[in-house]
């Protein structure tokens, strides 16, 4: 059992146990609470046989486990079936003396977990004869969702058994699932990822218009600081810009916003962010500098790397994303074209439809990055992520290794992280949402 599952089982037991107490509950306690009323409310007879379809076997059992204890509390001495369709669950339930028939499928959707089916009753009339005659109550439709958490995602993300090694270097199949990391009052202007506290996991760090905030793996704001000590700049941005790196020996962050007039390093003690030092050129990543384009949502088109004596060449125009994985680098312009460096030294690669939320990681463990990249239209609905791969040459005209749509809102930054220790990085996107607030939404490859 994997650390991350291990923990989010601990988490939805925990919150199961303190549900009568907890503020706010866990999204499948919410879950398993309204469902189990709506069972309650169509009056079925005790015992209630429960049948789960869908998602991973892991996550229906954690679910079943908690509405079965739901509907125990109403008295309907609830047990759960193990039937190979809803069909013949009907006809097993009846066998086992059940009176009634909870029939329900789960699935992971653009970040909501759904659960959908029925309650029916499994009595039969004595005058039926041979043919059985499902009664007229009890009956109801059972549809409801809840927005995934990071509980739902770790369990819906368990694989099965592990299948024999593929050869090296061939990569691994990309099927993400996605929940809400955490939301934001407002839009994030940058995202970073790396681990600040040496225990094997990436702490995400997202510079707002005025602070930092860093989150722990699982979600938890772990700290934040206020930017407003800082001087004002004379040409700040109307929306939210800036950037934010990890830099490393020891661990700090680098972050510089377009409100204020020079950037600052900060470090992650005990809970807390401690000025470290001012920064007065802007960090694109943690061996790169550039600066703002003054009142614009963008970066002039020069980028100095490592000591800041070498330069990437052939810079062809300000960019609005810089990302940079291994020896690639990767920068998108205000137009959504791109220009995509094999090597710091090399003439870039033209591109085109990108969207601002692009960014380069390896999501497949293969050893080389891929390219990430969201929907270029203005105001897309849904926001896709596409994901490409470089190796062999880089075209958005090939097919995807995957694709899928996004939360509402516009995705406009992108990074990865490593959450849970493992060969594999997870993907952050940072949406704008219609209503002016931000949110981190989290993908993780799953289970097939």
């Amino acid at each position: 059992m994997s650390r991350a599952l291990a923990a989010a089982l601990l988490l939805a037991a925990a919150l199961a146990a303190a549900a009568d107490s907890a503020p706010a509950r866990a999204a499948l306690e919410r879950l398993a609470q309204t469902v189990a009323k709506d069972v309650g409310e169509a009056r079925p007879e005790a015992p209630v046989a429960l049948f789960l379809s869908g998602a991973s076997p892991e996550l229906r059992r954690a679910w079943g486990t908690l509405l079965a204890a739901r509907l125990a509390e109403r008295g309907l001495a609830p047990f759960v079936l193990d039937a190979p369709s809803a069909e013949a669950a009907e006809p097993l339930a009846r066998d086992r003396g059940a009176r009634a028939l909870v029939r329900l499928s789960l699935s992971l959707e653009a970040g909501k977990l759904h659960a959908r089916g029925d309650v029916v009753g499994t009595w039969v009339n004595f005058w039926s004869g041979r043919t059985p005659s499902r009664p007229s109550a009890p009956a109801a439709a059972l549809v409801h969702a809840v927005e995934a958490d990071a509980a739902i995602l770790a369990l819906a993300a368990v694989a099965p058994p592990p299948a024999p090694p593929p050869a090296t270097g061939t990569p691994r199949p990309l099927r993400f699932v996605g929940a809400s990391f955490t939301h934001l009052p407002t839009p994030p202007a940058a995202l970073a990822a790396g681990d600040l506290d040496g225990d094997g996991r990436d702490e995400v760090v997202v510079l707002t218009e005025r602070a930092v905030q860093v989150f722990a793996a699982d979600g938890r704001l772990v700290a934040e600081r206020s930017l407003d000590v800082l001087p004002p700049s004379t040409a700040a941005t109307r929306e939210p810009f800036g950037a934010v790196a990890i830099l490393s020996g020891p661990p700090r962050i680098a972050a510089f916003s377009t409100r204020f007039a020079h950037g600052t390093v900060l470090a992650l003690e005990q809970g807390a962010l401690r000025f470290v030092s001012r920064l007065e050129s802007v960090p694109l990543g943690p061996e790169a500098r550039g600066a703002f384009v003054p009142g614009q949502t963008a970066f002039t088109p020069e980028v100095r790397l490592g000591s800041g004596e070498q330069r990437l060449e052939h810079v062809p125009a300000r960019f609005t994303s810089f990302s940079a994985a291994g020896s690639q680098v990767l920068l998108v312009h205000p137009d959504g074209s791109g220009s995509f460096y094999a090597q710091p030294s090399a003439a870039p690669v033209a591109l085109s439809g990108l969207g601002a939320g692009s960014l380069l990681g390896d999501v497949d463990g293969d050893g080389t990055p891929e390219l990430l990249t969201t929907s270029p239209e203005f105001q897309p609905t849904p926001d896709v992520l596409r994901v490409f791969p470089t190796k062999g040459g880089l075209s958005l005209s090939r097919e995807p290794l995957w694709q899928g749509p996004l939360p509402a809102g516009r995705a406009l930054l992108g990074v990865t992280a490593n959450l849970d220790g493992d060969a594999f990085r997870e993907v952050l996107v940072g949406l704008t949402r219609p209503d002016g607030s931000g949110e981190l939404f989290l993908l993780r490859q799953g289970a097939p």
